[in-house]
């Protein structure tokens, strides 16, 4: 009973961390854009009650093609090494207003969710060893035992995502998004959204549902949740939406974003999605010449499409 205990209260500890790391990025990351860049090439946004820092690049050609918003996954610093910063400058180059956007981090950060699963896998190894060695309780009592005293785990119904958080990320990252759709109406030309992650599941459901105005064309990058019950729906999302859209994957994604590769391509299919593109990036984990290949798809996607 004692170790149900311990691992009861090591399994609420480390929900207790992730949530304060969580809170903390939203600070690191708005101090990465403010010292990280000069104050005229990124602004500030409000976003319900919350300030978001917004990096700007103008495009390096005489006619400008448009606006790409850039918009990361969730708990991932988009100015890192590793981050769709990295797409900038090829998109620039071509004739894109760039503005990228960290996600919010508020109600859930699937980053965390899947480092508390892996908490959570290893401490029900260590919950099954432990009710092994209670061999002395006969049949009835481990029974009894086990469902007053143990909780349940979060892996074990494939949930890994609360809905009232679900809903409260969702209702941020709508926020963010309304609060940047004034500044790219400032330029001319087409408007691009590219998001990554979770991020890109997130807007692909808000888009199918017509929670916010369409853009002209959508990139899905690695899309997925760390949930069996959003994941296996997001290909008939996906499939609904009325932009084109480049769906973009890897053999490095998520699990739970190679597992709906097949059905996402299928689902546009069956639903005779007109222009529906799903690209792979082999080679190497992702790097500076990953992005640049990811940059090369979009602008092929693009000028496929007459932009």
């Amino acid at each position: 009973m004692s170790t149900v205990i311990k691992l009861s209260t090591l399994l609420l500890s480390v929900a207790v961390n992730l949530t304060a790391l969580a809170q903390q990025s939203i600070d690191v990351d708005a101090q990465d854009i403010e010292y990280g860049q000069f104050a005229d090439q990124y602004d500030m946004l409000l976003a319900g009650e919350q300030s978001i820092a917004i990096v700007i690049q103008e495009s390096n050609t005489a006619i400008t093609r448009g606006v790409a918003v850039l918009l990361s996954e969730a708990g991932r610093n988009p100015f890192s090494q590793h981050g769709l910063k990295l797409l900038t400058k090829t998109l620039n180059d071509v004739g894109w207003v760039t503005m990228v956007m960290p996600a919010p981090l508020v109600g859930f950060w699937p980053e965390a969710s899947l480092e508390q699963e892996a908490q959570a896998d290893q401490a029900e190894q260590q919950q099954t060893t432990a009710q092994q060695e209670q061999t002395s309780l006969t049949e009835s009592e481990q029974t009894d035992s086990s469902e007053a005293a143990i909780p349940k785990l979060p892996n074990q119904g494939n949930s890994h995502i609360d809905s009232e958080a679900f809903a409260k990320h969702e209702q941020q990252l709508i926020l963010q998004m309304r609060a940047i759709e004034p500044k790219a109406a400032q330029y001319p030309g087409f408007f691009l959204v590219i998001a990554q992650g979770s991020s890109a599941a997130w807007l692909t459901k808000i888009y199918a549902q017509n929670k916010l105005g369409n853009p002209d064309g959508l990139v899905v990058v690695s899309p997925y949740w760390p949930d069996r019950h959003y994941n296996q729906q997001f290909p008939q999302w996906l499939a609904a939406t009325q932009m084109p859209v480049l769906d973009v994957y890897s053999p490095w994604d998520p699990a739970w974003s190679t597992q709906t590769v097949e059905a996402r391509r299928i689902a546009a299919h069956k639903a005779l999605k007109m222009i529906y593109r799903q690209r792979e990036l082999t080679g190497q984990k992702p790097d500076q010449q990953q992005y640049l290949w990811l940059a090369k798809e979009i602008y092929g996607w693009l000028t496929h499409m007459g932009w």
